[in-house]
Order: structure tokens, then C-alpha cells, then sequence
């Protein structure tokens, strides 16, 4: 397959972003069923899996910034960006391999050494320079923090209807709130489980219930990631909640509708099936 052909059958962009190329994989499975379409569902198999290669390729290799030289450059800017490079690459190195406390501490220690809480009295050139950094660490990076990225769009305002990024990288603003997305439905699924641990599984039933119909669940690839996140937890219980797991198999038809699980965690799916078997033929 050609590498044209490739991202054209996904209708994605060359990508770097595995993520993004699985949720466009999951959502096109809904509508291609090898049953039904058996040529289809092999085009988009391949395709699924050269973009995931090309993908790999790309993150090895990530295209250096064109960056005029230092001596074509105010001075101040040099300085002040060799004093925040290292912070900002400890910004990503934590959000990628440490915890998000680590990070979130990093971030405020950041704040306070140069004195940038304070939009009155911070240096406008290195609250710049931060935002340019932070804006590559919450966007570029293989990975960062739910918490990490709300502070970062919280502290520059980035979601702002007249924010700078707004009008000049509409894409990527729309791809922040898709990730803002995504860490509130994680969020609704923990609250979910912590209900359901209190052993409050009748209010768990009725938030559930809520948040089927919640804006939070409206984009298809949120909604998979939800589901597919409540599912694969469900499936750790020893003692299944059952009528819990009944409702969510009802209120996401789950019995006919359940590939996008299925790709994104087979082992799970299979736990959660053999479980809940007691209350419902499956």
C-alpha cells in the first residue's frame, strides 16, 4: 500500500500520534464488519497497520523547528531561552516518565523561580518563551499528564474564544479540547468506580444513565475511549457489579455494537463477557 493510500483509507494526515490513528481505526471498524464487507475490512486492516509503521518511523525522526542563528537573534531571547530549555525538557521528561505530582511540582517550581505568576510583574520575553515551551510539551510530546494540560490551557488561556492560538492554529486548538475531552470522561469513569467501590451502585447506575446523554460523550472517539475504559475496569472485579455492568451493556448496546472494545482490549472484553454471563445470555 502506498503511503498515500495508507492515510487517505484512514482519512487522517501523516501522523506521529498512535493514539489518533487507533480512535480513527476503532470508529471506521464500526461501519466496515469483516461478515459483511470482507475486501474492506482487509483495506482498512492494512492501511491501520502501515500507518502504525510510518507512525513509529516519524516519532524516531520528529522534524527539527527551522531556527534562525543565535547571532541573527536579540541577544535577551538567547539567553532567556537557554535559562528555560532545561526546564521545559524536564517538563516533558516528567510528563512522559514520571508522575503527574512530579510534574505538577515541577511546573509550579518553574513559576516561582522566574517569577512568572504574577502577569504584572513577569518579564513578557520569558512568559513568551515558557508558553512556547509549555505549548510543545502539553501538544508535541508522546505523552503528558490530564492535570499537566488543564494547567497549561488554564495558565495561557489557550480555549479562550479570542486566545492567539484560537486565530492562528485553529487545528490545534480543536485537538486540545478533543484532549480535554478525553481526560474528563477518564475522570467520570473513576468517579464511577469510586461510587461503585463505596458499594453505591444504584447512584452509579443513575449517573452512568447521565452521562450516556452528556456533552462530555458527544464526539464518537471520547465516547469509545469512556466505554472502552469502563469496560476494561469492570472487567478487574473479582465480584463483578452486575447490574452496574447490565446497564452499561444496555445503555451503550454493547451486545451488537462491540468491535471498537474488542480492539481495544481483547483480554478485557473476553473477562468482562465470561462475568457477566450470570445475568444475561452474552
Amino acid at each position: 500500500m502506498s503511503d498515500m493510500n495508507c492515510w487517505d483509507r484512514l482519512g487522517l494526515a501523516p501522523t506521529p500520534d498512535e493514539r489518533e490513528i487507533k480512535r480513527t481505526y476503532a470508529r471506521l471498524l464500526k461501519a466496515t464488519r469483516p461478515e459483511e464487507n470482507p475486501e474492506g475490512f482487509q483495506a482498512l486492516r492494512l492501511a491501520f497497520e502501515e500507518a502504525m509503521w510510518q507512525s513509529s518511523e516519524m516519532s524516531r525522526t520528529p522534524p527539527q523547528p527551522v531556527v534562525p542563528p543565535d547571532s541573527e537573534r536579540d541577544p535577551r531571547e538567547v539567553e532567556a531561552e537557554a535559562l528555560l530549555r532545561p526546564h521545559i525538557e524536564k517538563l516533558a521528561e516528567l510528563n512522559e516518565q514520571g508522575t503527574e505530582e512530579e510534574a505538577m511540582a515541577k511546573l509550579d517550581a518553574v513559576l516561582d523561580a522566574f517569577e512568572l505568576r504574577d502577569a504584572g510583574a513577569r518579564d513578557p520575553l520569558l512568559w513568551q518563551l515558557f508558553e512556547d515551551g509549555m505549548l510543545w510539551v502539553c501538544c508535541d510530546i508522546a505523552a503528558n499528564h490530564d492535570a499537566f494540560l488543564r494547567a497549561g490551557v488554564d495558565l495561557f488561556g489557550w480555549m479562550e474564544p479570542d486566545s492567539w492560538l484560537r486565530q492562528r492554529d485553529p487545528k490545534t486548538v480543536e485537538w486540545l479540547g478533543l484532549r480535554l475531552h478525553e481526560a474528563d470522561a477518564l475522570e467520570a469513569v473513576d468517579e464511577l468506580l469510586a461510587l461503585l467501590d463505596e458499594g453505591e451502585e444504584r447512584q452509579a447506575m443513575v449517573e452512568l444513565a447521565r452521562l450516556a446523554e452528556a456533552e462530555v460523550l458527544i464526539n464518537v472517539d471520547v465516547r469509545h475511549l469512556f466505554e472502552a475504559e469502563l469496560m476494561v475496569s469492570l472487567s478487574e472485579y473479582d465480584n463483578m457489579p452486575l447490574q452496574f455492568a447490565g446497564a452499561a451493556l444496555t445503555l451503550f448496546g454493547w451486545r451488537r455494537d462491540h468491535r471498537h472494545l474488542e480492539e481495544y482490549h481483547p483480554d478485557a472484553w473476553r473477562e468482562f463477557g465470561r462475568k457477566i454471563k450470570p445475568l444475561i445470555a452474552f
